[in-house]
């Protein structure tokens, strides 16, 4: 293959595939995307979904997610003949969405792994039961105990969403225990010292929620805070101002983990695709298409108070304090097969600047790996070597551990409007949650960060 040939792989190769070629699994890249293809996931709605927004969120995170690693496709079970409860209101009915977010109605043909939502009256052979109370979210195993699945906090049913999806995942690619274990957090006290399950680590019932924002990158991350923003209960969504910032373009890779692109925003600027998406459903957005750099400067009468940050740039993260604004809030996700599930999550001004975090030469990643069956094939055919490194330099993903970061960005947000001091700090890996850290920032200072009342 060529320089140019390679290059075009690198645009459109699935960022979920590329797992298995940079691990050494798949012996090509058209073994790696073929096995996407034949990932199938189920997904078993109660009749909750009629009443419930936080259950619609739920299930089309599920889907939204699951359609991009399980190509072969995600099936939805349960009355979905209902109105739709989220993302801006009842003018089409869950249904729709759920084919609009690339779900099929019905069962697949044969047994696939499934995630049960509310009390649904089928049931998958194996899966796992999202759940949800308050400021918390997980999963439990088919038998397992749940929570109330009762909340205000949208984003709560967000991330048991995510981690519903990654657990199906994990039982496609065979993880002994996937599906028999337990796993969640509170967006409230994501400190492992707090029992997700019981209400200890509750907040408040949500009251408030942001109503002016600036979203640095419009990827992975970018779009994963966006959608869990969307299914919020915007009072007015009119009146929600967010100024969206990349320079970037969709590719053909892009879909496989930003989960507010879909088919027919290939070669659009991010910028335009995402505020394409927002307007319709009915936010205001202002787009800003140059590089984030020092000569930024917040304009303090009429630019958002707040910053989230979601790019992988680290001149650019060293930057995020410069223009101003008075809250930053940043996530960054593994980039290698060995920790695409890792994330970790600050919020700035905090004790460490985020230019001391990411001085030069901190963060680098470490060189490609091209003994790897994918990458020596690829070689012995006569490929580009450049090229060929330039591939296996580029980021793996999956948009279920973007969709955690998402909602734990935007709890942030929202802790501060609900009277609480923010992260300073998350660390966790969707391997081992129950290893996960959180440190207080004890820095930030008092500010309005500007809000609206739920509806």
């Amino acid at each position: 293959m060529t320089h140019s040939e390679i290059d075009r792989l690198r645009d459109t190769l699935s960022r979920i595939a590329k797992v298995d070629l940079d691990n050494g699994t798949a012996p090509d890249v058209e073994t790696a995307v073929a096995r996407l293809r034949e990932h199938r996931i189920g997904v078993f709605a109660g009749p909750e979904i009629a009443s419930s927004a936080a259950h619609q969120a739920a299930l089309l995170t599920v889907v939204n997610i699951g359609r991009r690693f399980a190509l072969g496709g995600v099936f939805v079970d349960g009355d979905l003949d209902v109105p739709l409860l989220v993302l801006g209101g009842p003018a089409r009915s869950l249904a729709d969405e759920v084919v609009a977010q690339g779900g099929r109605r019905g069962r697949a043909d044969d047994p696939v792994p499934g995630v049960v939502i509310g009390n649904a009256a089928a049931m998958p052979e194996r899966g796992v039961a999202a759940t949800f109370e308050g400021w918390r979210g997980g999963i439990v195993p088919l038998a397992g105990a749940r929570l109330t699945d009762v909340t205000t906090v949208t984003p709560a049913a967000v991330l048991a969403g995510a981690l519903a999806a990654a657990e199906v995942f994990a039982m496609l690619r065979g993880e002994v225990e996937a599906g028999h274990r337990s796993g969640g957090l509170s967006l409230w006290r994501p400190d492992r010292s707090h029992d997700w399950t019981v209400a200890a680590g509750d907040g408040p019932a949500l009251a408030a929620l942001p109503n002016h924002l600036w979203i640095l990158g419009l990827g992975h991350l970018g779009q994963a805070f966006l959608w869990t923003l969307m299914l919020c209960p915007h009072s007015d969504r009119r009146a929600v101002r967010l100024v969206l910032q990349d320079t970037d373009e969709v590719t053909g890779s892009t879909d496989s983990t930003s989960i507010l692109t879909q088919e027919g925003m290939l070669g659009m600027r991010k910028t335009r695709a995402v505020a394409k998406v927002l307007e319709r459903h009915g936010f205001r957005t202002v787009l800003v298409e140059r590089p984030f750099d020092g000569g930024f400067r917040r304009r303090a009468e009429d630019d958002p108070a707040v910053l989230v940050c979601g790019v992988d740039n680290a001149l650019a993260r060293s930057q995020l304090e410069e223009p101003g604004f008075p809250m930053i809030v940043e996530a960054g996700i593994g980039a290698r097969a060995q920790d695409f599930k890792a994330l970790r999550l600050h919020t700035f001004p905090s004790t460490k600047p985020a230019s001391e975090l990411w001085s030069e030469g901190t963060h680098a990643r470490g060189a490609a790996d091209l003994s790897r069956p994918g990458y020596r094939r690829l070689s012995d055919a006569g490929s580009d070597i450049c090229g060929l490194t330039r591939l296996a330099e580029t980021a793996v993903g999956a948009p279920f551990v973007g969709t955690v970061a998402g909602c734990l960005m935007l709890a942030q947000v929202l802790r501060v409007l609900g009277g609480d001091a923010p992260d300073a700090l998350v660390d966790l890996d969707l391997r081992s949650m129950k290893s996960r850290r959180a440190v207080t920032n004890v820095t930030l200072a008092a500010f309005n960060p500007g809000f609206q009342l739920v509806a």
